[in-house]
């Protein structure tokens, strides 16, 4: 059993995956697994592979993954090599390594795989779940593999996530010789910028993740200064005042702006399934979990908001290499989550 999910493992992980990735690669999953009854459905550039049966549950994954940066990596980004009992793979954390340890249960094959989550997340699960609200499937219970855990696996289950919005800031300042006193453009910005981020909420998370200004000579400053900001809240009233404090900083100036409402929050208070899996994880791993607010944006806000607030939750690897440089896991703790959820679905009646 345990050479067989390593073998599994090795095969999932040394598939390229990232956005957009080749349908050929769900093609081979469906060979290894050997699928009789699934659906491809493609639309775009994305391709999403569609499991289903008269179970009430479904897995929701996404095989998709971010770049690799510039800073190079042990091996190439998409080889998944082993190093001191360590898989070494981009997305083996989120949230391949999770999906692997969905799949290898032998019973399920009942799940939604997307290769958009990572990207504009249009296409991939929120579409499908349109489509199994269209033809009048229902469904009781949606999880996913997100990674939840912080310092073991299963210490952190999440019934919950933030909401996501993305603003482009553009500022329009005057340009001027940088041996001569004058407004900067880019220290004023900044400055403001800082002051905002000092008064969000509590838990809510204020980054600049792009900056780009001037022409790139040395004695210049420069009469433009582009800012992209991502801003993860919990209320849709902390978004409201949120903007006033951006409307306030711009009114006064030759500015421009546009957002992008990218994640939906969501609490899921009424969970029937809570107690299984607690109990799931106390069996294998001996600890109590601890319910989780935080993290990213995940495909189980559509199955949420669109299956009429449906049962909803996350478990998954440890979430201290996610996105990183030479991201990596542990194949026992893959092993493990593996345990935790074949466990859980043995108590599903």
């Amino acid at each position: 059993m345990l050479f067989n999910f390593y073998i599994f493992l090795l095969f999932f992980l040394n598939k390229k995956t990232l956005s957009y990735c080749k349908e050929i690669i769900f093609v081979e999953i469906i060979k290894y697994l050997k699928l009789n009854k699934f659906e491809i459905i493609k639309i775009r550039k994305v391709i999403n592979l569609l499991i289903i049966d008269k179970k009430k549950e479904i897995y929701a994954g996404h095989i998709d993954i971010v770049e690799s940066g510039y800073i190079s990596w042990i091996k190439k980004n998409f080889s998944c090599i082993c190093y001191k009992k360590k898989i070494i793979c981009r997305g083996v954390v989120d949230m391949k390594g999770g999906i692997c340890a969905f799949l290898f249960l032998s019973k399920n094959k009942n799940f939604i795989l997307t290769n958009d989550e990572e990207n504009l997340s249009i296409y991939g699960t929120q579409y499908i779940v349109n489509i199994l609200i269209y033809r009048k499937k229902k469904y009781y219970l949606f999880y996913s593999g997100e990674p939840t855990s912080d310092s073991q696996i299963g210490d952190n289950i999440r019934i919950s996530r933030r909401g996501s919005y993305n603003f482009n800031l553009i500022f329009i300042g005057k340009q001027k010789h940088c041996a001569y006193i004058g407004k900067n453009i880019i220290n004023y910005s900044i400055q403001k910028l800082i002051k905002i981020n000092k008064n969000i909420f509590y838990n809510e998370i204020f980054e600049i993740n792009n900056i780009f200004s001037g022409s790139g000579i040395d004695n210049t400053t420069p009469n433009i200064f582009y800012v992209k900001i991502n801003y993860r809240f919990f209320h849709y009233k902390n978004i409201i005042l949120f903007k006033k404090k951006i409307f306030q900083f711009l009114k006064k100036k030759k500015n421009y702006f546009k957002w992008i409402f990218s994640g939906i929050p969501f609490i899921c208070y009424k969970n029937f399934y809570l107690k299984l899996i607690f109990n799931s994880v106390n069996y294998i791993q001996n600890i109590f979990p601890k319910i989780n607010f935080l993290g990213g944006t995940s495909d189980l806000r559509y199955c949420y908001y669109f299956y009429n607030k449906s049962n909803c939750f996350e478990i998954g690897l440890l979430n201290n290499t996610i996105h990183k440089t030479n991201e990596n896991s542990d194949f026992d703790n893959i092993y493990i989550l593996y345990l935790i959820l074949k466990k859980f679905k043995n108590g599903i009646k």
